[in-house]
C-alpha cells in the first residue's frame, strides 16, 4: 500500500567559496620548478657551442663522441651536419664552462681512435671508451666582455708532431741522410727510451736532413753540449779476417729506428733548440780527443770509423770526412783515445796503410775488404790537433832522402805505384805516384841514394818487362824478362850527359824509340796530308815510323777532291823528316797474292784497333800534292808509284789494270788505266813505272811490248802469260819520255823482210814460222789485204842468219794442218810438224838448178801457195852460206 501522505525530505546544500590553494596543486608546481631548473643547470652545462670541421665522419657518433683534454672530458658533439658545399661535414660541439678557455686562435682538433703500425699502437684508450677528439689549446684569452674565441675551427688528420714536445727538452739533430728514422723513433741512453722524434725536415740548402726530437723532462739533465748522438736502428755487421761481428738492437729499434745518446764527463747544459750532429754509429762517434787529419787523394779511407792504430792497438776511428774551404783536400775528423794525448804533438805522423797485392808480396790483404786505415807514428813537438797523413813512399822520401825525379810519357802503359826501376836488371828505385796532368802521364819516381851518380841530364827512360823477339843475321833472338817483370812491368834507363839531375824526364814505351828520338826536344810538328779518301783511322790514332809510334793523328777534315788530315810528330823525331818522306795508309792487314805465293803483312795491334799512319823515305816517289803531303792508300802504293808511262796500241789490248810491266822477268811497274779512243781507233795504257827504274826505262828508245805464250816444236814459251798477261820492256838510251808505242812482238834482232801474196789466208795468223826444212828460220809480223783487196798480202821476217836462203826464185807453200786425200787404192794423209799442227806454217824451198840464182832482196814479193807440188819437197839446191 502506498503512503499518500509522505512526502520526500529535500536538502539545500550549503554553496561556500573556498579561497585558499589546494594541496593537489603542490606536485605540479615542484615538477615544473624542477623541470625549469634543469633546463637551466643543462643551459649553463652546455657551454660554448662551436663548430669542428672534419675531412669525414667515420668515427663521429652525435650525442656520444666526447671531446677530452689529458684525460678529462670538456665537452660534447651534439650534431653532424654536411657542409654546404658537400666537400667536408662539420660537427655542432659544446665546450663546458669551465674548458672555454682552452679555445683560442691557435687551438687544434683532432680525433682519437685506436691504430697500429710498426712504430706502435696508438689512441688504445679509445677502444674501452669509443673514439673522442683531442684538444690542444691555444693561446690563452682575456675574459673580457668585450674579446670573444672564435666559433669554427678545422680539425687535423692525425695528432700534431709537437704535441708531446712541449713537455720536455728540444732538440736538432742533423744527419746526411734519414737513414731509418721515422717519426715516433725513440732516444734511448743506455738503451732507456728518454725522448722521441717528431719531426723531420731539409734545410735550406736541401744538403742535409734536420731532425726535431724532445727529451723529456725528468731526462734533460742528461744531455750536454758534449753529447754525442748516433743511430742505433737495424743491425750492424762487421766483416774481416777475424770473422763476422753481427750486432742487433732491439726489436722496436729495428722496426722503427733509434737514435742513442751519450754524454761525456764536463759537459755544460743545452739550451731549448740546441743542435747536434747525428752519427751513422758508434764509431763514428767515438769519444776523445778530437783531431783533423789532412788525407792525400785516392785514400779509400771511409767515413764509417776507419781505426787508427798505434802498435797494433785501437786508439781512436775517423768519424766523418769532409772537404776543406776550396775543396782542394779531404780533411778527416777522428777521435783519439785520452789516454795518448802525449802523442799528439807536431812531430806525430799518419801513415797512410793501404792494400798492396803483388808479385813481390802481399800487405793489409785484409784493406781490400774493410779499407785503409792509419797508422800513428809518434814525434815531439808542441802540442797540435792538426795532422797531414802521408804514404809510405813519402814517408821513406823524407827518412832516407831519396833523389825524387817525375816521368813523362803519352800513356801510363799500365804501370802502377810500386813499379820498378831497372838499371841493367838491378833495382834501384820504383814508381809511388801516377797521376794525369794536362792530357799528360806524370809518374813521380824514387831513386835511392846510394844510385844517385846514376841519375845524369841525358839519361833514356823505357818501358821493359815483356817479352822481345829479333830477327837477326845469326838467327831469331828471343829475349824473356824474370817472371816478376813479366807479369808487373818495369822501367829501365840507360846514363848518360853529365852529373846534373833534371827534375823531369821524358819515358819512352821501348829501347828503340829511346835509341831513335833526339834528346831534349819537347813539343809537336803539325803537318798536313791528302788522301783522296778517309782511310780507317780516327782522332788519335798512330803516326809509325817502322812500326814505332812517334806521333798522332790530330784532326781531319773535307776539302775539294778528297780528305785532309792534320797530323803531328814529336819534335824529337822530326829530324826523320827528309825530302823523300813518303806517308801510307797503315790499317788493317796488308795481302800480297802472286804466282810466287802470298803474302801476308799484319800492322802492329794498336793500328788494327784505331788505325793508323806510317812514313818513311822513299826515294824517287812523288810525296806531295801541291802544298800538303799526299798519303798513299798503303805501302805498296807508295813503293810502287814512280814515273807515269803511257803506251799506246791500236792492236786487241790482253792487260788489265794491275798488269805488271817486266825486264827480264823482274817487275818494274804496272798498269794503273785503261782509256779507248775511239775516233783515233787506239787505246791508251797508263803504266806507272816504279821510283828505282823510271830514270832506266822512262827514256826514248825504250821498247814495250805485250807478252803471249807461245807454242812450237821446242816447247812453250812465255809460260806465265797463260795466267796473267803482261807487257815487257827494253829499255833505251834517250832522253826522257813519258809516251810509247806498245808493239805486238818482242823487240828482237830485226830480220829481212819480204811480202807474201794469196789468194786467201788459210791459217796464216801473226807469228806464224817461216820454216826450212821443217826448221824455224822466221815468222810473220803483219797479214792484210791488197791494195784492191784481191789478194792477201803477209808480211814476213827472216832471221838474218838465213837471209841467205832465199832465192829470187824461191818457192813458199802453207804447211798448216792436215792434208786427207781419199782415193780408190786407199786414203793418203799428210800432216805437218806439231807445230804447224798448233799454230800453221809456211815452208819454202828453192828449185834445183845449175845456176844458182842470187839471193832475194829485202821486200822481194812472193806467191804464197796454198798446198806443195811433190816435187817441191824433194828439191834438194845446196845453197854456199855466205862469208862475213
Amino acid at each position: 500500500m502506498s503512503n499518500s501522505d509522505s512526502t520526500p525530505t529535500t536538502y539545500k546544500p550549503n554553496v561556500k567559496r573556498d579561497f585558499g590553494i589546494s594541496p593537489l596543486w603542490i606536485l605540479p608546481i615542484v615538477t615544473l620548478a624542477l623541470a625549469s631548473w634543469l633546463v637551466i643547470n643543462a643551459i649553463n652545462d652546455a657551454g660554448q657551442r662551436i663548430q669542428i670541421y672534419f675531412s669525414d665522419a667515420q668515427g663521429l657518433i652525435a650525442g656520444r663522441t666526447t671531446i677530452q683534454y689529458q684525460g678529462l672530458e670538456v665537452g660534447m658533439v651534439r650534431d653532424i651536419s654536411l657542409s654546404s658545399k658537400l666537400d667536408n661535414i662539420y660537427v655542432d660541439a659544446d665546450i663546458y664552462p669551465q674548458a672555454t678557455k682552452l679555445l683560442g686562435e691557435n687551438t687544434r682538433f683532432w680525433l682519437v681512435k685506436p691504430t697500429a703500425s710498426i712504430s706502435g699502437i696508438s689512441g688504445l684508450d679509445a677502444l674501452v671508451s669509443g673514439n673522442y677528439i683531442a684538444i690542444q689549446p691555444g693561446e690563452e684569452l682575456n675574459k673580457d666582455d668585450d674579446q670573444e674565441f672564435p666559433k669554427k675551427y678545422t680539425a687535423l688528420n692525425e695528432r700534431p708532431a709537437d704535441f708531446q714536445a712541449a713537455q720536455g727538452l728540444n732538440i736538432t739533430l742533423r744527419s746526411q741522410d734519414l737513414g731509418s728514422i721515422s717519426i715516433g723513433s725513440q732516444i734511448v741512453y743506455k738503451k732507456i727510451p728518454i725522448g722521441e722524434v717528431y719531426s723531420y725536415k731539409l734545410d735550406d740548402e736541401a744538403k742535409n736532413v734536420l731532425i726535431k726530437a724532445y727529451i723529456k723532462n725528468e731526462f734533460a739533465n742528461l744531455v750536454t753540449n758534449k753529447s754525442r748522438f748516433w743511430n742505433v736502428s737495424g743491425a750492424g755487421a762487421q766483416i774481416g779476417f777475424h770473422g763476422v761481428d753481427v750486432q742487433f738492437e732491439s726489436l722496436s729499434a729495428l722496426l722503427t729506428g733509434a737514435i742513442a745518446v751519450d754524454s761525456p764527463d764536463g759537459g755544460e747544459p743545452v739550451n731549448e733548440k740546441s743542435q747536434f750532429k747525428l752519427y751513422p754509429d758508434l764509431k763514428t762517434a767515438g769519444r776523445g780527443i778530437p783531431i783533423k787529419i789532412t788525407l792525400p787523394d785516392e785514400n779509400k779511407i771511409g767515413a764509417g770509423g776507419a781505426p787508427i792504430m798505434y802498435q797494433g792497438l785501437e786508439i781512436g776511428q775517423i768519424t766523418d770526412l769532409s772537404l776543406s774551404e776550396g775543396r782542394s783536400s779531404i780533411i778527416a775528423s777522428a777521435a783519439i783515445q785520452p789516454a795518448f794525448s802525449d802523442t799528439l804533438n807536431g812531430g806525430t805522423r799518419f801513415l797512410l796503410e793501404e792494400a798492396k797485392v803483388s808479385l813481390a808480396g802481399v800487405e793489409n790483404l785484409s784493406n781490400l775488404v774493410t779499407g785503409n786505415y792509419l797508422t800513428l807514428i809518434p814525434g815531439e813537438g808542441e802540442s797540435t790537433r792538426n795532422f797531414t797523413a802521408v804514404r809510405k813512399d813519402d814517408l821513406l822520401k823524407e827518412k832516407q832522402h831519396s833523389i825524387a825525379i817525375s816521368l813523362t810519357a803519352d800513356n801510363s802503359f799500365g804501370l802502377d805505384p810500386g813499379t820498378a826501376i831497372l838499371y841493367r836488371g838491378f833495382a834501384v828505385g820504383s814508381i809511388i805516384e801516377t797521376k794525369l796532368v794536362n792530357d799528360q802521364v806524370i809518374f813521380n819516381a824514387l831513386i835511392d841514394s846510394q844510385y844517385r851518380d846514376l841519375i845524369r841530364s841525358k839519361n833514356r827512360f823505357f818501358v821493359t818487362g815483356s817479352a822481345t823477339a829479333e830477327l837477326t843475321e845469326s838467327g831469331l833472338n828471343v829475349t824473356v824478362p824474370p817472371a816478376k817483370q813479366l807479369l808487373t812491368g818495369s822501367i829501365s834507363f840507360v846514363s848518360e850527359g853529365s852529373d846534373t839531375v833534371n827534375s823531369d824526364y821524358r819515358l819512352f814505351a821501348n829501347q828503340s824509340l829511346a835509341e831513335l828520338a833526339s834528346y831534349n826536344q819537347s813539343g809537336t810538328l803539325k803537318l798536313t796530308l791528302f788522301a783522296n779518301e778517309l782511310p780507317s783511322i780516327s782522332k788519335g790514332s798512330p803516326l809509325l815510323y817502322r812500326n814505332l809510334q812517334v806521333g798522332k793523328v790530330n784532326d781531319y777534315s773535307l776539302t775539294d777532291g778528297g780528305v785532309k788530315i792534320a797530323i803531328e810528330i814529336e819534335n824529337r823525331y822530326k829530324h826523320l823528316l827528309t825530302k823523300s818522306t813518303v806517308f801510307w795508309n797503315r790499317s788493317g792487314v796488308e795481302v800480297d797474292a802472286s804466282l810466287s805465293g802470298v803474302t801476308i803483312k799484319a800492322s802492329p795491334l794498336i793500328t788494327l784497333l784505331k788505325g793508323g799512319i806510317a812514313f818513311d823515305n822513299l826515294v824517287g816517289v812523288e810525296n806531295k800534292l801541291g802544298k800538303y803531303w799526299h798519303l798513299y792508300d798503303d805501302f805498296t802504293h807508295a813503293r810502287r808509284f814512280g814515273k807515269t808511262v803511257s803506251l799506246i796500241t791500236s792492236d786487241k789490248v790482253t792487260v788489265s789494270k794491275g798488269s805488271k810491266i817486266k825486264f827480264q822477268g823482274v817487275t818494274v811497274g804496272e798498269v794503273e788505266l785503261l782509256s779507248p779512243d775511239f775516233d783515233k781507233k787506239q787505246t791508251e795504257i797508263r803504266t806507272r813505272i816504279y821510283p828505282e827504274y823510271a830514270e832506266k826505262i822512262a827514256l826514248k828508245g825504250s821498247y814495250f811490248w805485250l807478252v803471249s805464250p807461245e807454242f812450237g816444236i821446242n816447247g812453250v814459251e812465255n809460260l806465265d802469260s797463260l795466267v796473267s798477261a803482261y807487257i815487257a820492256v827494253l829499255p833505251g838510251k834517250g832522253s826522257k819520255s813519258t809516251q810509247f808505242t806498245l808493239h805486238s812482238t818482242s823487240a828482237e834482232t830485226t830480220g829481212i823482210t819480204f811480202t807474201l801474196q794469196s789468194e786467201h789466208r788459210n791459217s796464216v795468223s801473226i807469228g806464224t814460222p817461216i820454216l826450212y826444212r821443217d826448221m824455224d828460220v822466221g815468222k810473220v809480223t803483219s797479214i792484210e789485204l791488197g791494195t784492191f783487196a784481191d789478194r792477201v798480202v803477209s808480211t814476213i821476217e827472216i832471221d838474218p842468219e838465213y837471209a841467205y836462203l832465199v832465192r829470187e826464185n824461191s818457192v813458199f807453200w802453207n804447211v798448216s794442218g792436215v792434208d786427207i786425200s781419199i782415193g780408190l787404192s786407199g786414203a793418203q794423209i799428210k800432216a805437218g810438224t806439231f807445230d804447224s799442227l798448233l799454230k800453221g806454217g809456211i815452208a819454202f824451198a828453192t828449185p834445183d838448178s845449175s845456176t844458182i840464182l842470187s839471193a832475194a832482196k829485202p821486200e822481194h814479193s812472193f806467191i804464197l801457195h796454198s798446198e806443195s807440188q811433190p816435187e817441191w819437197r824433194e828439191w834438194r839446191t845446196a845453197i854456199p852460206k855466205p862469208e862475213k
